[in-house]
């Protein structure tokens, strides 16, 4: 199909794929208990089913691996394979914030709302919706086209590791969990904690810290208790841990009202302050800019205060660039660290390349600029993604330029007219993968 006349198809289908999509919107698939053959909980399991049962109703081949992760294909004149990847699990969506109910599509003029219609269930759905078009008009690929369903991205990836030990690796691919145009470099991220001994009697009157703590997202609202049993409240705005810049952190308001205080925890807050409000790190000494991938951002998500042991925890990530390594990081870190204090490394990512200059980027540039008529130059990104879990993928899509922040939040959408250039991009690009020679 020709451009227009895909754009025409699309536009036909729309409302049906939107019934699609809303099957899948409305399981909760948050990470839970393990059960058997459930080994990320129930929710993420039952999504993987719907999932495969709609591809199957498109007549597309599905494979299901482990409970953990699945497949539709369109077999090729070759065993090997192209794919478009992308997850089923989910973040929470805690009620307050939300205009809609979270886990429903809610359609508006042109928008979706529902948690999981941007990360990631909109977007992989519309590259099984490309597949079932391909599908539909009897194309016939010379390499099998996969669109492939995990379960386990937010959780660490840990369904890919399992499809890793079984299948072989596609040839080339793309996973819509990032941004366009596409994503040659993803930052590196190192989640830490750091626990602040209060060796003196200064933090005698606090009881606790309490908040809506994930490493997902910056805290909106905290509180400070204290042994009175009085509470002081801060407020903030919430935002992706990966922008910590559009919003406004309420662990740096409970920090800057407390840094007045003297002693221990006096220097303990003071230090809470500014890494908490200066989102590039600067103001503990560890900023950095890097040629190819920006600004280092430091992202404060948590913090708690241990009465028994009298020490200040505080959770907190940092993205850096690719031209900066983790030992580096972690050693300016240290320098600026408060007395009495232990740094705890809880999870660490590398960071991750691609030649720009690769014939499948070029590809997917090209096919981006015929769609959009935008600029289709490789970019770079904060975001962690399945780019790295699988090898010969690239993270292309879903949010468009100026898009920032939707995701991990409350009322998280996807715009309709955004979605149908979503899927032609899909479509054109699984087509054109399928298509090239890889000898």
């Amino acid at each position: 199909m020709e451009l227009k006349q895909l754009n025409q198809v699309v536009d036909e289908n729309i409302i049906f794929f939107q019934r699609q999509l809303a099957r899948l919107i409305q399981i909760p698939s948050i990470k839970g208990v393990a059960h058997a053959n459930a080994p990320f909980g129930k929710q993420p399991r039952a999504a993987l089913t719907e999932a495969l049962k709609i591809a199957q109703e498109y007549g597309l081949k599905i494979t299901q691996l482990a409970d953990q992760v699945g497949w539709a294909e369109l077999p090729g004149q070759s065993s090997n394979y192209v794919a478009a990847l992308g997850h089923l699990d989910v973040v929470a969506a805690p009620r307050p914030g939300w205009q809609s109910e979270p886990f429903e599509l809610t359609v508006k003029n042109d928008y979706m709302y529902g948690r999981g219609v941007l990360d990631n269930k909109g977007p992989i759905m519309g590259a099984l919706f490309a597949l079932a078009l391909l599908k539909k008009e009897n194309y016939q690929p010379r390499q099998t086209i996969r669109v492939i369903f995990g379960t386990d991205e937010e959780s660490g990836s840990a369904d890919l590791k399992t499809y890793n030990s079984v299948e072989k690796p596609p040839l080339a691919g793309f996973t819509p969990d990032g941004k366009y145009p596409v994503v040659y470099a993803e930052r590196g991220m190192v989640r830490l904690s750091l626990l602040i001994k209060i060796k003196d009697q200064s933090a005698s009157d606090i009881a606790a810290i309490d908040g809506e703590f994930s490493p997902s997202y910056l805290p909106d609202r905290v509180q400070l208790k204290f042994v009175s049993g009085q509470r002081q409240t801060y407020s903030g705005i919430k935002t992706p841990s990966n922008a910590p810049d559009l919003g406004k952190n309420a662990l740096a308001a409970l920090a800057q009202a407390q840094s007045s205080r003297t002693g221990k925890i006096g220097e303990a807050f003071k230090w809470l302050a500014a890494a908490a409000t200066d989102t590039t790190g600067s103001q503990i000494g560890i900023g950095y800019v890097g040629k190819v991938s920006g600004k280092l951002q430091i992202s404060v998500y948590g913090a708690a205060y241990l009465a028994s042991t009298q020490q200040l925890r505080v959770d907190f990530s940092i993205r850096y660039p690719i031209e900066l390594t983790q030992e580096q990081l972690i050693q300016n870190l240290t320098k600026g660290l408060p007395t009495n204090s232990l740094l705890l490394v809880r999870q660490a990512i590398a960071p991750f390349y691609r030649d720009p200059q690769l014939p499948i980027i070029q590809k997917m540039s090209s096919i981006y600029e015929m769609v959009t008529g935008l600029d289709g130059t490789p970019v770079t990104t904060t975001g962690i993604t399945y780019a790295r879990s699988l090898p010969n993928i690239v993270a292309f899509g879903p949010s468009f330029p100026g898009q920032r922040g939707i995701a991990h939040k409350e009322n998280e959408w996807l715009r309709i007219s955004d979605w149908q250039k979503i899927i032609a991009i899909e479509y054109l690009t699984l087509k054109s993968l399928a298509e090239m020679d890889f000898n």
